[in-house]
């Protein structure tokens, strides 16, 4: 089996991760998997053992030591889908899938010729919701073309089960992503919150206003005024730029391994995004894997048996969930539950009943 995977660029996102490790996985299993991307993307920045095509503005296919030998390039959104589209156009008939993961490259995976190849989109997010949240016309025509997309004849394949059925998905199974458990596993200790000289409370720093670290901040602020233990560990900065406070530590996980180090330093995770509940959140899951307790306003795999769920928008009820959790009532349920939960999110169960999905 021959996969291509076309995408915007390599990232850090939980995306790109799910991406790398299905690839990982079908080469484990006997197949080929490449990724198309522009030039100017950056090197992965989750290891995988899938091949890249460097692609050029122009469509043309370059390989890594020639992309190396050329000045620094840059592209448009605009370029680079056209680009792909003449990439595709060239290549595509020579894969048995085209594994288009994000609503903007199903536009050039749609109307590229690939001969017998079947084509697939694998929604990991309702893109448009996250456009319609952005001002300016930019982003009134990427909401309109991430719309149009769903309509194209494509196999759709969704993450969650909230997304079958929703708005003009005509997906009609789903895959959730994966956890590596090796990399997030619980930590040993529990801890006694009456007695510790901190109360390390973390997130991980997004710009975009659906991931909710507005509130992350508010409720932080609230709670450092009750009580000065408590400090605010965030992973990847990305914070507003007026933003300070002596409770504060940045720090920047270099892979997975010390992004796992991140979570099991946590006694509290906070994950209060503000759209698509009900979807995976890498954030929540990796929080639950590393035994830790997960606030959050209810996304994949998260319930009020496994986690502390709090309303969307409002930094109070994340300030009433995190006195909870060092109330110590729930605590040692909730984080066993949580473990027990997120035990079926393995990425070998994961990668087989997307490959049986994909060929059905």
């Amino acid at each position: 089996m021959k996969i291509l995977i076309p995408i915007i660029g390599f990232g850090r996102a939980g995306g790109n991760r799910v991406l790398a490790e299905l690839a990982n996985y079908w080469i484990n299993e006997g197949g080929e998997v490449d990724f198309l991307v522009n030039e100017a993307s950056s090197i992965p920045y989750f290891p995988t053992n899938a091949g890249i095509k460097w692609v050029t503005n122009s469509g043309k296919i370059i390989s890594e030591t020639e992309r190396k030998k050329r000045s620094p390039r840059t592209f448009s959104g605009w370029i680079n889908l056209i680009g792909l589209f003449k990439a595709l156009s060239g290549i595509g008939r020579g894969y048995d899938i085209i594994l288009a993961n994000h609503s903007l490259t199903v536009w050039p995976v749609a109307f590229a010729k690939c001969g017998m190849a079947k084509k697939i989109h694998y929604i990991q997010a309702y893109e448009p919701e996250y456009y319609a949240l952005e001002k300016g016309f930019k982003s009134i025509i990427l909401e309109w073309l991430s719309n149009k997309s769903y309509e194209f004849d494509i196999k759709q394949i969704c993450n969650a089960p909230n997304y079958i059925g929703y708005k003009n998905i005509r997906a009609k199974e789903w895959v959730p992503p994966g956890i590596n458990f090796n990399i997030f596993f619980p930590k040993l200790e529990n801890k006694n919150f009456a007695s510790t000289q901190e109360i390390v409370l973390g997130c991980i720093g997004r710009r975009e206003p659906a991931k909710g670290i507005k509130y992350v901040l508010e409720a932080f602020k609230s709670l450092y005024e009750q009580d000065q233990r408590f400090r605010l560990h965030v992973a990847f900065g990305n914070l507003p730029d007026d933003w300070s406070h002596p409770g504060l530590k940045i720090i920047y996980p270099e892979n997975d391994n010390e992004l796992g180090e991140f979570y099991r330093s946590l006694d509290i995770m906070l994950a209060p995004g503000t759209v698509q509940l009900g979807a995976p959140h890498y954030p929540v899951m990796e929080a639950m894997a590393c035994g830790v307790p997960v606030v959050n306003t209810g996304y994949l795999p998260a319930n009020e048996n496994n986690s502390w769920i709090v309303e969307v928008g409002s930094s109070n009820s994340i300030v009433s969930a995190v006195i909870d959790v060092i109330s110590g009532k729930d605590y040692r349920y909730k984080v066993v539950k949580a473990t027990k939960d997120i035990a079926g999110f393995g990425w070998e169960p994961v990668a087989k009943k997307m490959t049986l999905i994909m060929l059905a």
